[in-house]
């Protein structure tokens, strides 16, 4: 007689839990007897087999549907295109959560350069960026439908964009937002526009959202700039990039940390 186990037996020989093997079944993937005393389920030596062999599958990332049509239809499916469509399946979620990782690395990167070095001034060369366009503030919100078109949708809106300051003596004479991408130095081209400043005033300052005053805080910190500029006898061009890096929270309150370039010859 052929030997049965129970539910539990299969949690042991599969590591597969409860709700794992009921949802297998309600699927029709497995169809387990059912004791006609207890009502227990019951499987038999083709039901683990069958179990796996979904394992064997599901841990090649085929979908609960892929497995069926598999289990129904193997004869009809080419495997050699189900072989491609998987690679590039996995190819583009290597890709996209490769991509979320570096961003993990880079901002991890930069809370500790925050730590060491919130609200100091130093010199440093700006990342190179290629500008895609431009709208009026940042609370334009009507226009942030630019940002979609012209951004890789695997990026977040904040770091696609940079406010852009323009100063003199008297202070900040015009601000407008650039939509913009980073990239390599060896990536530019004739044609496009960049900011491109190898020699610029740094800073790191976090700025509380909706704070009273909050907007006196960019013509605090140039006036600080450019007293900076005057003690190493650089002169700023007139002027400045505001980038937003991380944002905490305070109080419930989101608060943004920003990386501000002010280029300087």
């Amino acid at each position: 007689m052929e030997e049965k186990y129970q539910t539990n037996d299969l949690l042991s020989i599969t590591g597969m839990t409860r709700d794992t093997l009921r949802h297998y079944e309600q699927k029709g993937l497995i169809q387990p007897e059912k004791d006609t005393y207890n009502n227990y389920r019951q499987f038999r030596f083709a039901d683990i087999y069958r179990l796996l062999t979904i394992d064997f599958y599901r841990k090649r990332g085929f979908s609960i549907n892929e497995l069926k049509n598999l289990q129904e239809n193997f004869a009809e499916v080419d495997f050699s295109k189900l072989m491609e469509k998987k690679s590039a399946e996995m190819e583009e979620f290597v890709r996209h959560y490769s991509g979320i990782l570096a961003r993990i690395n880079k901002l991890e990167e930069f809370h500790q350069r925050l730590l060491q070095h919130e609200n100091d001034l130093s010199l440093k060369r700006m990342p190179l960026f290629e500008v895609l366009g431009s709208f009026s503030e940042f609370d334009a919100f009507a226009e942030y439908s630019q940002i979609l078109d012209r951004c890789s949708k695997e990026e977040d809106i904040l770091s696609s964009i940079i406010r852009s300051f323009e100063f003199d003596e008297t202070g900040i004479t015009q601000s407008r937002m650039l939509i913009v991408k980073e990239v390599g130095d060896n990536r530019l081209e004739d044609g496009k526009e960049y900011l491109n400043f190898p020699k610029c005033i740094n800073t790191i300052v976090a700025e509380r959202l909706n704070e009273e005053g909050s907007e006196e805080i960019p013509q605090k910190m140039f006036e600080k700039i450019a007293n900076f500029a005057h003690s190493k006898k650089l002169v700023p061009v007139g002027q400045a990039f505001v980038l937003t890096k991380m944002i905490t929270y305070q109080d419930n309150i989101e608060q943004a940390v920003l990386e501000i370039f002010a280029p300087v010859k």
